[in-house]
């Protein structure tokens, strides 16, 4: 009977033990048994991002090595204040700033070279959420985070500033705030007839019709032209593009054709889509057509993600639809 009653008390003692314990004490104030950090291996994560492909990316330190695989997401890791030790692999004249040429080529979203990454020991790789979302096991494989960002509309891009600055520890406001600016001193000028566009992605061997989600389209739209494709449907797997419907095109007789090389020779792509214009009845029967009013826009604006230059791109657009209104 003793024994029995000192195990009772035995276990009464370690009962309230347990109960006087220490417990997590979350933010607000509330206790719970679980801590409310997130963890990275263990570690409780001093930085969380939720990326443009709708990850999130734990990181246990600030990270002080960046890699970035595209032009707009190093332009505006630089105009954030930071810097990046690896690059995307591109003709010198396009690297923008001047001061990233520094920094290691390691190839491009489509082409990348895991040695030469690995050999940079990055905390971070800034990468393509449409082009690099296969390779992130591959990325991360070499002890890296991957961060993946896009844009497909002004709002993309100033959603890819913010989370850079985040990544950073810096504010994108200002970035941000010029591109609002630019958006309204545009739509302020808008006094004449809006123009009848048509956007043309052109590549080698195929060509589509750009809809109003993609970034082109969207940029068109703020500049005030007509995307004569908008109801237009989008392929399989490139929903923000549309096989060519020459029927509807003349139909809608676009005032303005503005195209957008994508691979290739850019002059060659240029001459072909000239000619066939030309020569071609149906095209030819257009106002944009009969008028010569065919516009190659410049690729380091339209063929990609501009970053920070959607300012530039926006001005261009609006600046060609207003000699199309004269």
């Amino acid at each position: 009977m003793k024994k029995i009653l000192c195990m009772s008390l035995i276990s009464l003692l370690l009962v309230l033990m347990a109960a006087c314990g220490p417990k997590d004490v979350n933010s607000s104030g509330d206790t719970s048994e679980k801590t409310s950090k997130q963890k990275v291996s263990g570690e409780a994560a001093v930085l969380t991002i939720t990326d443009m492909a709708g990850r999130t990316v734990n990181f246990s330190k600030k990270p002080e090595r960046i890699i970035t695989l595209t032009n707009s997401d190093m332009g505006i890791v630089y105009a954030l204040g930071g810097s990046v030790v690896g690059r995307q692999t591109m003709d010198a004249s396009g690297v923008e700033p001047s001061v990233a040429l520094k920094a290691t080529e390691v190839g491009n979203t489509h082409d990348l070279n895991l040695e030469k990454i690995a050999s940079l020991t990055p905390d971070v790789i800034v990468a393509s959420s449409e082009q690099n979302l296969k390779d992130v096991p591959a990325l991360e494989g070499i002890g890296a985070k991957v961060v993946l960002t896009g844009a497909n509309s002004i709002a993309d891009i100033k959603k890819q500033e913010a989370i850079l600055a985040q990544l950073l520890g810096e504010n994108a406001t200002n970035l941000q705030k010029e591109i609002d600016q630019k958006v309204a001193e545009i739509k302020q000028a808008q006094t004449g007839k809006a123009v009848r566009a048509l956007l043309i992605l052109g590549a080698p061997g195929s060509n589509y019709a750009a809809l109003p989600n993609s970034l082109s389209g969207d940029i068109l739209e703020a500049a005030g032209g007509i995307n004569v494709a908008k109801d237009f449907k989008g392929v399989e797997n490139f929903p923000q593009y549309a096989s060519l419907n020459i029927e509807k095109i003349v139909e809608s007789d676009p005032e303005v054709i503005f195209l957008m090389i994508h691979g290739g020779d850019e002059k060659e792509t240029e001459i072909a889509f000239q000619k066939e214009m030309k020569q071609n009845d149906a095209w030819n029967s257009t106002t944009a057509v009969k008028n010569n009013n065919i516009v190659v826009l410049p690729a380091d604006l339209f063929g990609t993600n501009p970053g920070i230059r959607i300012t530039k791109a926006l001005d261009y657009m609006a600046n060609e639809l207003n000699q199309v209104s004269k």
